[in-house]
């Protein structure tokens, strides 16, 4: 059933932009999984139907026009975005629709049927199937005074500024200083003379979309080594423009398609868990024992903690002394067309010695294993595994919700 809730951005409030706090960056988050609301990796077309007439302050030196001050907004995101990137589809300035799976920006003296509060510059409304996004709107208000221009805010309201801030919520970012932080960013509830996304805004998009180019670990043979401190290990990257090289398990059972490897040699034998709580993305983890990837025995996998609610991925495993162990981190693949779901990941190792060598080895998601034997079938979040699973996932892609995220000046 549709929800709502509501973004805002208030003007003249000073001090607010001041020292930025270290992952201080927000996201909008599925009430279910609690896992960001993101676009699958690919374009973010966003149609915009403003007008290209009348001549900003700005002039030649940046955008001289509404349309192109939009344009601007969505190049300084695309500069630091990985596997998603906004594209324009310029229109003539006209009105939208909500609930179309069309991304439009445009001007309204009421934002689909509703009022305008007195302080409100922009609304951004969104719609979403499990922790993906389908449609994003921004929507501007006509009543309000429009330029464009860099630096301290004047009378009027930078279009661009507002812009970006509206992109960012496109995106998935939420207002960090309502999360009851001090950050420098334009995601920022109120309006500061921050004009273009800053290092927090960078960070917050790319824990969705990760960097620009490739990840280190794509490849099997390209694993990065984990070391422990004490016994555990956190190692954090992204699998966003990563790949599944030929002859690679599929994961829990999943098709996957964007995995990411490290690996470790266990100093003694002894219990292991791992998971990957603290990932941004529904995730798939496997174990693995070889010396290439086409020719790996499983040792265990794992797929949803809680099918379809808690999506990160944890098993357990008792190690081997001297032995090296695999870890692949991988994202869900709903076989929607859209391939492995993508973003910041963090892999968490716990390990306590026995000083023995046995090999028994069992998994929290799965039954237990021995290794040599067939992998075990995914746990949850509509992959491989029991056909309850695939139902379970064929379900909620009915679960269609809505969000709008109005700005105040």
């Amino acid at each position: 059933m549709p929800t709502s809730s509501t973004r805002l951005l208030v003007s003249g409030i000073a001090g607010l932009a001041v020292i930025a706090l270290a992952c201080g960056f927000t996201f909008i988050t599925n009430d279910t999984t609690h896992l960001p609301l993101k676009w699958p990796p690919g374009t973010i077309p966003m149609r915009i139907m403003v007008d290209n007439t009348t001549v900003l302050s700005d002039g030649n030196t940046q955008a001289t026009t509404i349309q192109a001050a939009m344009q601007d907004s969505t190049r300084g995101w695309n500069h630091y975005l990985g596997d998603a990137q906004f594209t324009q589809v310029i229109m003539a300035a006209g009105s939208g629709a909500d609930g179309n799976s069309i991304n439009e920006i445009f001007f309204s003296s009421s934002p689909y049927g509703k009022s305008w509060d007195t302080n409100t510059l922009a609304v951004t409304t969104d719609w979403y199937v499990n922790n993906r996004r389908v449609e994003a709107d921004i929507i501007f208000n006509t009543a309000k005074s429009w330029d464009s221009y860099r630096g301290a805010l004047r009378a009027a309201t930078d279009i661009q500024r507002v812009a970006s801030h509206e992109l960012g919520h496109v995106l998935g970012l939420d207002h960090p200083d309502e999360a009851g932080q001090t950050v420098s960013a334009i995601m920022n509830s109120h309006v500061s003379a921050i004009d273009a996304p800053t290092a927090d805004d960078i960070s917050g998009a790319q824990s969705l979309y990760g960097p620009p180019g490739g990840q280190p670990n794509d490849n099997f043979a390209a694993a990065t080594t984990i070391t422990l401190s004490g016994n555990a290990a956190t190692v954090t990257g992204f699998n966003n423009n990563a790949t599944k090289e030929a002859g690679e398990p599929s994961h829990a059972g999943n098709s996957g398609g964007r995995s990411v490897w490290w690996k470790w040699t266990a100093p003694s034998g002894g219990p292991v868990t791992l998971t990957t709580q603290g990932s941004v993305f529904d995730t798939l983890l496997g174990v693995y024992v070889g010396s290439a990837v086409s020719s790996l025995t499983t040792i265990t996998s794992g797929d949803d903690v809680q099918p379809g609610v808690i999506q990160y991925s944890s098993v357990t495993f008792t190690a081997t002394g001297g032995v090296p162990y695999y870890f692949a981190v991988d994202g869900f693949n709903a076989n929607d067309g859209k391939g492995a779901d993508t973003g910041a990941v963090t892999l968490n190792l716990t390990f306590t010695s026995t000083g023995t060598t046995t090999t028994t080895t069992s998994s929290t998601s799965t039954t237990s294993t021995i290794p040599g034997a067939p992998a075990p079938s995914g746990g949850g979040g509509g992959g491989g595994g029991a056909p309850s699973v695939w139902f379970f996932g064929a379900l909620s892609l009915l679960a269609w919700a809505r969000r709008m995220r109005p700005k105040k000046g």
